[in-house]
């Protein structure tokens, strides 16, 4: 045993009345080593709970704590068997938010003083006294939690017996309670000190003017990059000495604050944009190719084309380098500044780049759309990326999204625009068809039972050429049962015959595939094809996902949810990328999700394992397992 828990334990002796047993000590020591051990003041407080409200033969215990220096106090932890009159007791409880609470706890909070037989019912409960009576529940012991200097909060108990629990373990409390509202403190103040130094460190690596990073921060992330393929883009925003030269240094300041949050909406959460200096921006994208390079830079040059500012048009100019793995990152960077040069010499307003492969440009980058489109269908390289689909409460993996990745391209770089050209060019039912082969083959090599996602155009799936009957051969060729295939409809044109969808679909359903339907609220997905399709899964926009704390989005999440309910479809959430985006789909009762702070795209070989990954993820704490064992879709 620790000294510092002897000397704990010996000071409780000494306080302890006598005749108390070794019960007392057996449940203050258990408090203790929780106390002790314990880096996470919520587990910590929840554990506690839990063993007390056993030991005190309690139904339901809650802890409340005081909101700043008021007498206000709120339930922010609370433990009991589940059943559902003892929810609805819970409910009432944490429906009260911030106030005065219940007079059995104001009580406490106003005199400091507990009670080890307090009667339920009257006022003592208030609006709890009919949600009381239907769990129950006829007594309650309260105890004052003290800290160093004031009360922090009240534990409170509530019992169907009206006899007094057994006497060593009230005993305990009064001890227990003390070390408790200590380590409440000490928890908290860790935390402040924490988020101040995060604080200091976010400042320390941000643009004053533009909220991005600074120079010394990009520099640092250069010099830390994984060993992942990645690219580099810099930009120079175009006339801005003539700005500053007419209208002056705030009108100056005012565009690159514009430009700035502009850039900042395009990168991803884990891309690293930059203010490098006066009119100077840089981007560090890891795992992206020559391909999402350019994506990226062209889609940087044409935003600010839609910028509307009173001193005029906003234009830029982007010099990009991408690097596979292991490149020097400062030599990248040179190869993107240059091209930058390049670019403006040419008369601003574009983008130029080039691969960087041992200091030599790659001809890829020469490569147009359209001839990737046609290398693929000519039987060049293609692989398939597969990204998890997770139930964002236990961790569980439902199945695998499938994700064609050309040469050139890397896992994290989008391929829309290729299909796009596909489309352009008449050859997207070819090119369906060609990836999900490929797909369908790769997949041989996923954890056995996976439930297997393929994306597919509303005109390949209504191609007679390749029907239901050619999916099955290509299953059956590759040992995978059609009851663990999901069909998702990435929708680009309009449907204009529902009647023959309904028929297609029907033909797949007789063979037990089952549908998606993709980017629910962006694009043709309308209400017309969500109840035509009736699909089994409706999988929300990115973009919905990202910005659902708008009203506008929030509806559009909100309507989707309501035709799942009725259809009985599930919501799948794409885009979730951290630990907010994935506790507001969860609040807003999205329970599968779908992202990069879930699971990467990877190669089927390389596939994670989510549950273990995420319990030790710290930014995604929240959507750490219960249980290691896969979901299932059936």
């Amino acid at each position: 045993m620790r000294s510092r828990e002897r000397e704990v334990i010996g000071r409780a002796d000494r306080r302890r009345p006598a005749g108390v047993g070794s019960g007392a000590d057996a449940l203050l020591i258990a408090a203790l080593a929780l106390f002790n051990e314990s880096n996470d003041l919520d587990a910590a407080l929840s554990k506690t709970l839990t063993m007390l409200t056993a030991a005190l033969d309690g139904r339901i215990g809650e802890i409340w704590l005081r909101g700043g220096d008021a007498r206000d106090v709120e339930l922010r932890y609370s433990s009991s068997d589940g059943a559902p009159d003892v929810v609805a007791f819970e409910a009432e409880g944490k429906a009260l938010g911030l106030g005065a609470g219940p007079a059995l706890v104001s009580r406490v909070v106003k005199t400091g003083r507990g009670s080890a037989a307090a009667s339920v019912g009257g006022e003592g409960m208030g609006d709890r006294t009919s949600v009381a009576a239907a769990a129950d529940i006829h007594s309650a012991l309260t105890f004052p939690i003290r800290g160093k200097c004031s009360l922090v909060g009240v534990l409170a108990f509530f019992r169907e017996s009206t006899v007094r629990p057994h006497s060593e373990a009230l005993a305990s409390m009064p001890g227990i309670c003390h070390h408790l509202g200590r380590f409440i403190e000490r928890m908290r103040a860790e935390n402040a000190i924490h988020e101040a130094a995060m604080e200091l460190a976010a400042l320390a690596s941000t643009d004053a003017l533009t909220g991005l990073k600074n120079r010394r921060e990009f520099d640092r992330a250069l010099r830390t990059i994984p060993r992942l393929p990645f690219a580099v883009l810099s930009l120079d925003v175009d006339g801005l000495k003539n700005i500053n030269d007419s209208e002056g240094h705030a009108a100056g300041d005012m565009l690159l604050r514009v430009v700035g949050h502009t850039l900042g909406l395009l990168v991803r959460g884990w891309d690293v944009m930059a203010r490098v200096g006066g009119d100077e921006f840089a981007a560090l994208l890891p795992e992206v190719g020559v391909f999402g390079a350019q994506l990226v830079a062209e889609r940087m040059r044409v935003a600010m084309h839609s910028l509307a500012l009173s001193i005029g048009s906003v234009r830029i100019t982007v010099g990009w380098s991408a690097a596979p793995a292991g490149a020097d990152p400062l030599s990248v960077w040179q190869r993107a500044d240059e091209s930058l040069y390049q670019a403006k010499r040419a008369g601003g307003d574009r983008i130029a780049g080039a691969s960087y492969e041992r200091g030599e440009a790659a001809d890829i980058a020469e490569r147009s759309y359209s001839d990737v489109v046609a290398r693929i269908l000519e039987g060049g390289s293609l692989s398939t990326m597969y990204q998890p689909i997770v139930s964002l409460e236990n961790g569980a993996v439902l199945g695998y999204e499938a994700l064609a990745r050309p040469e050139g391209f890397a896992a994290m770089d989008s391929v829309e625009p290729v299909f796009e050209a596909a489309r352009t060019g008449g050859q997207i039912r070819d090119l369906d068809w060609v990836c999900r082969r490929q797909a369908v083959d790769d997949a041989r090599r996923l954890p056995d039972g996976s439930a297997l996602f393929l994306n597919i155009s509303a005109a390949a799936l209504l191609d007679p050429v390749h029907g239901v009957d050619q999916l099955l051969l290509l299953l059956s060729s590759a040992d995978r049962s059609p009851e663990t295939v999901v069909l998702e409809i990435t929708e680009h044109e309009r449907i204009r015959d529902y009647e023959v969808l309904a028929r297609v679909l029907a033909a797949y359903r007789a063979e037990g595939i089952r549908f998606a339907l993709d980017d629910v609220g962006e694009g043709h997905s309308t209400l017309e094809l969500l109840a035509a399709s009736s699909s089994e899964f409706l999988k929300l926009g990115r973009s919905l996902t990202m910005t659902s704390t708008r009203v506008g989005s929030r509806a559009a999440m909100d309507a989707t949810l309501a035709f799942a309910r009725v259809s009985g479809a599930a919501v799948i959430a794409e885009g979730v990328e951290n630990e907010f985006v994935a506790d507001l789909m969860k609040a807003g009762g999205v329970r599968l999700g779908q992202g990069f702070g879930l699971g990467k795209p990877t190669m089927a070989d390389d596939v994670e394992d989510v549950a273990t990954a995420l319990s030790e993820r710290a930014a995604l704490s929240a959507l750490r397992p219960r249980s290691a064992e896969a979901g299932s879709l059936t």
